[in-house]
């Protein structure tokens, strides 16, 4: 009869010990939240109490006139860098309304009771994983890791978050902060830095474009007599080497094009495409907040329960030390 070596691990057992253990752990969970079932059931009054008012609360919270709402867009950025527009966010998220010097209403030039629908105000990096310059994934947890030195974010592409009270002043508020940010003196300067190096550039490519036209012309289009060389032993009359720099030419044109466009396009140095966009589900929506205050009141029931339960014993204990 062969004796079972003490260094082997019988699969079978492995699964036994596990099943064991998982019936083991269900059943001292399931005696768990009975406990605290019947604990909630011998106070049950007050259980009903706290769970009204927590479903209370969450229910003003999340009332329509204190509903708060994201306001989103992709900015595209002409001259200004991504890092200067965060920190000029920064002033307006971090602005006050104890002082008017830093007041949001005066930084945006709104009235009182449109600014203070300002619940918040963020910015994203923007991350593009392709090489192509396009935005490709939009930093919402700022995890973006600075080891990372191929995938780096996007200097001439930030995204905006405004979160709002409220949907009726969506577009005033995003008008007067986008004004706010394109006003920026430091901003402006490095929009018409760069108008000034498109339109050099523009200039250049038309510069260059005359120059290999006057050479296309005075090399091929001279009248020359035909040319009798020897070569390779053949004979070969005219010239066969005919270069118009088309391509040269090509190039040049599509260099311009683009240039061309991004000083069409530069006439704002933070430019919003696809505009700021209210997403329509509120961020302390009815349900949402439903589903909070039903968690926070049996939390804080079961506190309360077992608050009463042992009172007389920390009662006791603390007595006699």
């Amino acid at each position: 009869m062969e004796t079972k070596k003490t260094n082997e691990i019988n699969l079978m057992d492995v699964i036994i010990e596990t099943g064991k253990w998982v019936k083991k752990t269900v059943v001292q969970l399931l005696e768990f939240f009975g406990k605290i079932l019947i604990l909630l059931y011998k106070h049950k009054i007050i259980t009903a109490c706290i769970l009204i008012l927590a479903i209370a609360a969450g229910q003003y919270l999340s009332r329509p006139s204190a509903r708060i709402y994201k306001m989103e867009g992709m900015c595209v950025l002409y001259g200004p860098e991504a890092k200067t527009i965060s920190e000029i966010g920064k002033q307006l998220a971090y602005s006050s309304p104890r002082f008017q010097a830093t007041s949001l209403a005066r930084k945006l030039s709104l009235p009182d009771s449109i600014a203070s629908k300002v619940a918040g105000v963020e910015f994203f990096q923007v991350i593009d994983y392709q090489l192509n310059h396009t935005p490709d994934l939009i930093d919402f947890k700022n995890s973006h890791s600075m080891e990372d030195t191929l995938n780096l974010p996007m200097s001439d592409y930030i995204y905006m978050r405004i979160k709002i009270i409220g949907t009726r002043h969506a577009k005033t508020i995003g008008d007067a902060m986008l004004k706010y940010i394109n006003t920026n003196p430091t901003v402006q300067n490095q929009n018409e830095i760069l108008k000034g190096q498109l339109n050099e550039k523009i200039r250049l490519c038309d510069a260059e474009m005359l120059r290999l036209d006057s050479l296309a012309k005075i090399t091929y289009f001279k009248d020359k007599k035909p040319e009798i060389k020897f070569e390779s032993n053949k004979l070969l009359i005219g010239n066969n080497q005919v270069q118009l720099f088309y391509s040269d030419m090509l190039n040049l044109q599509a260099y311009k094009a683009n240039a061309q466009n991004r000083l069409l396009d530069a006439k704002q140095p933070v430019v919003i495409p696809s505009g700021l966009v209210v997403n329509p589900n509120a961020i302390n929506g009815r349900a949402k907040y439903g589903i909070y205050s039903l968690l926070i009141g049996f939390l804080l029931s079961i506190f309360v329960s077992y608050f009463l339960e042992n009172r007389k014993k920390w009662a006791k204990y603390l007595q006699n030390n």
